[in-house]
């Protein structure tokens, strides 16, 4: 190794929710090929796994397709000249996850680093080397510090010119996607959940000057009807031509119109909390057509429910509708 001519550069990768399917080639690895990949894994887990414990994180667990994209990155880098989260054709570390079989609801993360001078084969000395780089980083040891992840790949290769490249991935059900500072992270009942949608919806009306709308026990009892079950793969909402008949049978004929809101997030936590009721409503009310319906003057009352699968995707449905 040739420690005076070595340059490390590491970058921090963005974190994505909800990317599309792409499908990428796994290209040869150069030098990986040559070492205990397992090994170094495993020693890339461990120092990860330190780190957090000092912030009394829990710890990480390798990820086969995490791996796969990891490995996947570094030698596409290395074969195609660049150094960057996204391919040249703009791939994301969430679109790589997706091409081995990840989920694309997880929140996923990625660190990246390069090193020129940095002889074959590897060793467990470079994995040492960009953990180091990456925890005097401030971008990147926020991501290996980072809340809501549970899996952890790694990559790395290096070609017989010293070319080195090294990946962290990153991948978890993340943490509620409104829980910024100061956000309530406490978790909510169903009932807590409808009073709390229904109170920030009012608190935007009573700013337009407009009448708030009433809780309907009817119109909830409606909404978790039309939502669909925690292990639905796609958590779709049957709504159907006619959302009338998920009304109770008493209720069926006291509305003269309904309107049904939907909205979902993936990386953003395990279960219901007050900030995941406050961002559905958010995003609601800063729609142009769900904000308008909230806000309407015609519109007089309000249920609500959410889902959560428990691996991180949560949906919100409200149903809104003018009682007779």
């Amino acid at each position: 190794m040739h420690q005076a001519v070595r340059k490390l550069k590491a970058q921090l990768g963005a974190v994505i929710l909800v990317p599309l399917l792409v499908v990428l080639p796994v290209l040869p690895a150069a030098y990986a090929q040559d070492a205990d990949m397992a090994a170094l894994r495993t020693l890339a887990l461990e120092l990860v796994n330190q780190e957090r414990a000092q912030e009394k994180l829990p710890p990480l667990e390798l990820e086969k397709k995490l791996n796969e994209a990891a490995q996947a990155h570094a030698a596409d880098m290395l074969a195609r000249d660049y150094y960057a989260h996204e391919s040249p054709e703009g791939k994301t570390v969430s679109d790589r996850f997706q091409a081995v079989g990840g989920s694309k609801w997880l929140l996923t993360a990625e660190n990246i680093a390069k090193c020129d001078g940095c002889d074959p084969p590897l060793t467990r000395a470079y994995v040492r080397q960009m953990q180091e780089g990456w925890m005097n980083s401030p971008g990147h040891r926020a991501n290996i510090l980072r809340k809501g992840l549970d899996t952890f790949g790694f990559g790395m290769t290096v070609d017989s010119n010293g070319t080195l490249y090294a990946v962290q991935n990153f991948a978890g059900a993340g943490t509620p996607q409104g829980a910024g500072k100061g956000a309530d992270t406490t978790p909510v009942s169903p009932e807590q959940q409808a009073e709390l949608a229904l109170a920030t919806v009012n608190e935007r009306r009573k700013a337009a000057g407009v009448k708030p709308l009433k809780a309907s026990e009817a119109l909830t009892k409606a909404a978790r009807k039309l939502a669909p079950e925690p292990d639905d793969a796609d958590l779709k909402v049957e709504g159907g031509d006619n959302i009338y008949d998920a009304l109770p049978k008493a209720e069926q004929n006291n509305w003269s119109s309904l309107t049904i809101l939907t909205a979902s997030c993936g990386g953003c936590g395990v279960k219901p909390v007050a900030a995941d009721v406050q961002y559905f409503a958010g995003q609601w009310l800063a729609h142009p057509d769900y904000g308008a319906a909230l806000t309407s003057s015609d519109v007089t009352h309000m249920g609500f429910t959410m889902v959560a699968d428990g691996k991180g995707r949560k949906l919100g449905l409200g149903l809104i509708g003018t009682h007779r």
